[in-house]
């Protein structure tokens, strides 16, 4: 799987829900900048298993897409 392709599930998904990376963050116990972060800066690298488990849940899409 390609490095970028966490991030474009998760630019996808919020797109979809309209919301964004702030309150997403935020709604699952993160800092309101983590995933701006993730997505923009790429930091964290990758996302650690209780970040992955919880976004993915709150997004609708599967964990192993978050890889």
């Amino acid at each position: 799987m390609h490095d970028d392709t966490p991030r474009r599930v998760i630019e996808t998904a919020l797109d979809e829900l309209d919301e964004p990376a702030e309150m997403v963050s935020a709604a699952i116990g993160l800092p309101p900048s983590y995933l701006r972060l993730y997505l923009e800066h790429r930091l964290p690298r990758a996302l650690p298993a209780r970040v992955r488990r919880r976004l993915a849940s709150y997004l609708g899409v599967p964990e192993s897409a978050l890889r």
